[in-house]
């Protein structure tokens, strides 16, 4: 939550909100669903759960995102309760592949300096 500073950041990321609110100075985006992304179920109000013993009505959970802006666009306070907007960094194949090489690189390095200054040979 804390790299988003501006309204533009926080479209980018959420899109359009839900609901937009104006109190006094402010301007506040709410987003009413799982705007984490790893679902795609928006919430309603009371479904009714069917099964052939009974009946029921599933009960929302309470999940939003809230950003109060000042009057330039900037993000001055945010709320949120049950999202979570972590994420896991995919390092590349190539960069493994690298990192690998690095790493046997460096031990032949350190075993040809050794072999060099403690062998009976020289080049």
């Amino acid at each position: 939550m804390q790299s988003f500073h501006t309204k533009d950041d926080v479209f980018k990321r959420f899109g359009n909100p839900d609901i937009k609110r104006m109190a006094d100075s402010t301007e506040i985006w709410i987003y009413n669903h799982d705007v984490s992304g790893k679902t795609t179920l928006a919430l309603a109000k009371n479904q009714p759960v069917n099964d052939t013993t009974h009946t029921s009505t599933a009960i929302p959970s309470n999940i939003y995102v809230n950003f109060i802006f000042d009057r330039t666009g900037n993000i001055i306070g945010y709320k949120s309760n049950g999202v979570d907007l972590s994420y896991t960094k995919k390092i590349s194949a190539i960069t493994n592949i690298l990192n690998v090489l690095g790493a046997v690189a460096i031990v032949a390095v350190v075993i040809g300096i050794d072999a060099y200054s403690n062998g009976d040979f020289s080049f």
